[in-house]
């Protein structure tokens, strides 16, 4: 099974020493799926440590594989938390 990089866009913006605003974008840690979207979900089902998801908008993940389908950098599929939250709240975690 695949290996992923699972990443997240962060409510609010970073802001530079020089006053600079960016988009906060955050590594999360690693999942193995067969693909993207199950990876961002078995990470949402089972995070590593505890994490606040009030302050996560999206997550995605990069497949850890230097071949041609790879390296899309953000450009797969955005899983927002609030649809993981409806998913988990209908049918629980064992479901």
């Amino acid at each position: 099974m695949p290996a992923f990089l699972i990443l997240a866009a962060m409510k609010g913006r970073f802001i530079s020493q020089h006053g600079n605003h960016y988009d906060n974008f955050q590594m999360m840690g690693y999942a193995v799926a067969e693909t993207p979207n199950q990876a961002v979900t078995n990470f949402f089902d089972q995070p590593p440590y505890p994490i606040r998801w009030e302050d996560v908008e999206y997550l995605w993940a990069e497949q850890l594989a230097e071949a041609f389908h790879t390296g899309h950098h953000g450009e797969y599929e955005r899983v927002y938390v609030d649809s993981l939250r409806r998913r988990w709240e209908s049918s629980g975690p064992d479901a």
